[in-house]
């Protein structure tokens, strides 16, 4: 894998260091956009450090191609044109080696979470459950677990054919605001569904989210929806979020 070639930033953690999370940002955003939830999660996770990376920029399509930050180019927000597959690939390896960085540092690949939004959280659907097909060498990563908000799932016609073998106990949260513009509320659960009916992840939801958030750590996908939520993390998607971190990197040194 090569090295690090992202920039980012870094909250370090309060207390002995033994998980991280990497935060991905949605286009024309950088890992700052980050500062304000990282704030709000870093003290009841005193043993995280949290990384969080600037996409390269790049010409982007539905913004008039307007240099902005972004994982991989975005023809529209109606999903229906080709997408940008050589994009995406690039940005999973460019992932895969700050998650490799963290593993060479001593971080066990299993007590690292990606967390994306929007376009992040496409990337990291796509770089945490890929394996061999996505990347150079290497069947994919066992991670704690993934955590998707207000994203979709990329190369969702072929996704079946990508996935790692641990992909089917990875532990994933998805949390999308229901009159989200963007991406759609129903564009959202067709992308969780295709994880169920076509790689197999188990696949939980519920008006109440109380079956969900009772699985946040076991393997598949709680899907939450948050009610009149826009294209944005509300509060109580934020606590969700802080829930299923607290579950799938628990602070081993504790009481």
């Amino acid at each position: 894998m090569s090295t690090v070639t992202l920039p980012f930033l870094v909250v370090q953690p309060t207390k002995a260091h033994t998980a991280t999370v990497i935060c991905v940002h949605g286009i024309g955003d950088d890992g700052r956009g980050w500062n304000p939830l990282t704030n709000e999660l870093a003290p009841a996770l005193p043993h995280v450090k949290w990384v969080l990376p600037h996409a390269p920029q790049r010409p982007v399509t539905v913004y008039n191609k307007e240099w902005l930050r972004a994982w991989f180019d975005m023809p529209s927000f109606a999903f229906t044109e080709t997408e940008d597959a050589p994009g995406m690939l690039d940005s999973v390896r460019k992932l895969d080696a700050l998650v490799k960085a963290e593993v060479d540092a001593g971080i066990p690949q299993e007590r690292i979470v990606l967390c994306g939004f929007s376009q992040g959280g496409a990337i990291v659907l796509l770089s945490g459950l890929g394996g061999r097909a996505v990347r150079e060498g290497g069947e994919g990563w066992k991670l704690a677990g993934v955590a998707a908000m207000s994203g979709w799932l990329p190369l969702r016609d072929r996704f079946k054919s990508l996935i790692s073998p641990h992909a089917l106990t990875m532990p994933v949260f998805w949390g999308h605001g229901t009159d989200d513009p963007l991406v759609r509320y129903s564009f959202g659960r067709k992308s969780a569904e295709i994880l169920k009916d076509q790689v197999g992840l188990a696949l939980r939801w519920g008006d109440k989210g109380e079956a969900e958030r009772a699985a946040f750590g076991s393997a598949g996908v709680s899907f939450l929806g948050y009610d009149g939520v826009l294209h944005a993390a509300c509060s109580k998607e934020r606590a969700d979020l802080k829930k299923f971190l607290k579950r799938v990197i628990p602070d081993s040194h504790s009481g």
